[in-house]
This record gives C-alpha cells, structure tokens and sequence, in this order.
C-alpha cells in the first residue's frame, strides 16, 4: 500500500501521547508548587497524604503526596517519551518502521493497553487520545503490511 499514507497515520498516532505526556508532566509540576489538577477535591484528603509515609521505603519512604506526584511525573514523562520516540523513529526514517517488525505491533498494543487502562480506571478525555493513537498506529500498520 502507500507508504506516504502509513507514514502519515503513524506521525498521527505520535501527536496524542506527546500532547498528553507533555500536559500531564505540566500539570504535576504545577502541583508541585501550588496544588490544582492532581490534588483530591476532597480537601482533607492531600493534608492526610502530606503526613502519610508509603509504606514501601521505611523511614526514608516519601508522603504519599509525594509519591503521588512522582508517579504523575514519571508516568508522563514515559508516554511522552514514547511517543516522542516514535515521532522521531518516523520522521528519520519511515523504513525503520516497516522494517522492523517489531515497531508496528507494538505500537498498537502500547496505545492499546492504555485505552483499556483509560476505560477501567480514568476518565474520557484520556480514553479518547489512546484511542486515536490506536487507532491511527492500526491504519499505519495495515497500509504498510
């Protein structure tokens, strides 16, 4: 099939987790100083998670706000270094895609996991841009087959 038309859907499938990657690491950031998008409404809650250590760590183990916070950084930075990673993969060199074997399938089942993840445990708006990755990394992959 096209190569152009694959190429095209791939860079599609990237735009979402760079997009939600970024907004997420900028969103916990801003958390960091002046809590906002990831704090719990209920407002007692986030004083409770301030005086409460993990238990995993011990002593030196982090408040679960903390802890909370850093898995919001990493986990938007890991979505968006995917699909940064794959951006930059397409943008270099389209063949590496088809060539590799690998890519394709995986990048379907990346962006696949996260949607049923969104759907068990998030919200829409998540839901939708893994959604759209996977779906734009399925049409890429069945044109360049």
């Amino acid at each position: 099939m096209s190569t152009a038309a694959a190429e095209a859907w791939f860079i599609a499938g990237t735009v979402p987790p760079i997009l939600a990657g970024t907004l997420h690491v900028l969103y916990t950031l801003v958390d960091t100083v002046r809590p906002t998008y990831f704090t719990p409404v209920a407002r007692s809650v986030r004083p409770a998670m301030e005086r409460t250590r993990i238990r995993f760590g011990g002593r030196s183990a982090p408040t679960m706000w903390r802890a909370w916070l850093g898995f919001n950084v990493s986990h938007g930075l890991g979505v968006l270094t995917f699909g940064l990673l794959c951006l930059l993969i397409a943008l270099d060199d389209f063949r590496l895609v088809e060539q590799i074997d690998a890519i394709r399938p995986l990048t379907i089942a990346f962006s696949a996991i996260y949607l049923v993840v969104a759907l068990r445990f998030w919200f829409w708006q998540p839901a939708l841009l893994v959604g759209i990755s996977t779906v734009c990394f399925t049409i890429a992959a069945v044109l360049s087959a």
